[in-house]
């Protein structure tokens, strides 16, 4: 976690220093952050409710969890990150709107 932080806030200062949209950066990688953090939490506890017999029984069912968890992460992170751009753009249009 502490390695995908710094690489979200290497991502933002290399817009910064380009004279990029460092704004927009900080709001596609946060809002995929706080996304993935928040999809791996719950499938975490969903998997544990689900799997705890095979988690107890065997390491498959450890395998299986960290796998799940990690997927669901990283799918989310994929979703949103792709997504937050446009969301970034239409929450401009409308602040400027205004």
């Amino acid at each position: 976690m502490l390695v995908d932080v710094g690489s979200r806030v290497g991502n933002i200062h290399n817009e910064y220093k380009a004279d990029g949209n460092w704004e927009r950066e900080l709001f596609i990688e946060s809002s995929s952050f706080a996304a993935s953090a928040i999809t791996g939490s719950i499938s975490a506890y969903a998997g544990t409710a689900v799997l705890t017999f095979f988690v107890v029984a065997t390491p498959v069912g450890w395998v299986g969890l960290i796998v799940t968890v990690a997927a669901a992460s990283m799918g989310m992170n994929y979703l949103v990150k792709e997504r937050s751009g446009a969301w970034y753009d239409e929450i401009m249009k409308l602040v400027n709107f205004w």
